[in-house]
């Protein structure tokens, strides 16, 4: 179902992407703050493009069944990562055990997961994967937010629901339900002022999204010049999370999906493949932004995700081949 090579090729150049910003660090290029910016542009200009880019399309019904579908697996998938996060990392020092916890949880589903997918397959896949990101970003911004304050304040509708993402998905939503989508094209042969008016809305959200992969690699490569590895090595809790992470979780929610299989409720090879790969990326690029955002341990989280990318080029390959089973 899938060209593991294809795979490889495409999670050796995400983290080919990470070295722009490795060299400007140790060349001290970067400037203070800079971090928090890139952030900052990622979470409400590059990503909610991504999330709209997806709907851009005619309105079909199997579509939209497909994508419930998809829909009830991230809840589900979610929800386990939860438990095992709250499960396994209940010691140590508690700044380290937010990262892990937040870690365990968010995969890097929007930055590697809809780009990976869509160069695997095509666009067509783009609005299915993005369904994953809408789970994603409602326990993002509400329980991703709470791990690392401890503050209930962000367990509410408005938190879950009135975040860029959600936002971006509820824009999506309209221009894929309703004739909107129409307004909005890219260019093709003809060049009447109508076709030119559609393309520049489209080109707008193309551009803001192709930033997105190269702008959360080059986030890490950043703060992957502060890491000294000399510790890795010595920290227990990082192999945990990264079988955790790589391996045990994505098996647990392909053994999930296949015995919804076997019963009968679930027989779609798409929302599996979706749903897998999704699950199987490595700590969200999230972990560091949202370290950021809440003066939270980036540096260690960034350390996560850094180790954590470099060894799914070997792991997501291999992940991937249980859909073949």
């Amino acid at each position: 179902m899938i060209d593991i090579s294809i795979l490889f090729s495409k999670v050796v150049l995400l983290l080919l992407m990470i070295v722009p910003g490795f060299l400007m660090a140790k060349g001290k290029l970067s400037t203070p703050g800079l971090c928090k910016g890139i952030a900052n542009v990622i979470l409400y200009a590059a990503q909610p493009a991504l999330i709209i880019k997806g709907y851009i399309r005619e309105y079909d019904t199997e579509v939209l069944t497909r994508a419930l579908q998809v829909l009830i697996y991230a809840l589900i998938t979610h929800l386990l990562f939860i438990l095992l996060a709250f499960v396994v990392f209940r010691n140590g020092d508690i700044a380290r055990r937010r990262v892990l916890r937040f870690a365990t949880v968010f995969t890097n589903a929007g930055y590697m997961g809809i780009p990976l997918i869509c160069a695997i397959f095509d666009d067509e896949y783009a609005i299915y994967a993005s369904i994953y990101v809408i789970v994603f970003n409602i326990f993002c911004w509400s329980l991703g937010a709470f791990i690392y304050t401890d503050e209930k304040k962000y367990i509410s509708p408005r938190k879950m629901f009135l975040n860029p993402a959600s936002l971006a998905t509820y824009v999506g939503l309209i221009l894929f339900l309703t004739p909107l989508n129409r307004l909005i094209a890219p260019l093709g042969e003809s060049h009447t002022m109508a076709d030119i008016l559609r393309a520049i809305p489209y080109d707008l959200i193309d551009g803001l999204q192709a930033t997105v992969a190269p702008l959360s690699m080059l986030l890490i490569g950043l703060r992957l010049a502060e890491i000294d590895f000399r510790g890795i090595l010595r920290d227990k809790q990082m192999y945990w999370y990264l079988v955790l992470r790589l391996l045990i979780s994505p098996a647990l929610i392909w053994g999930v999906m296949r015995l919804c299989t076997l019963v009968g409720l679930l027989n779609d090879g798409v929302v599996m493949t979706v749903i897998l790969l999704s699950a199987a990326t490595p700590a969200a690029t999230a972990t560091t932004m949202f370290a950021e955002k809440y003066d939270g341990d980036s540096v260690y989280a960034s350390k996560l995700v850094s180790v954590s990318t470099i060894l799914s080029l070997v792991t997501m390959p291999t992940v991937a081949l249980l859909l073949n089973v």
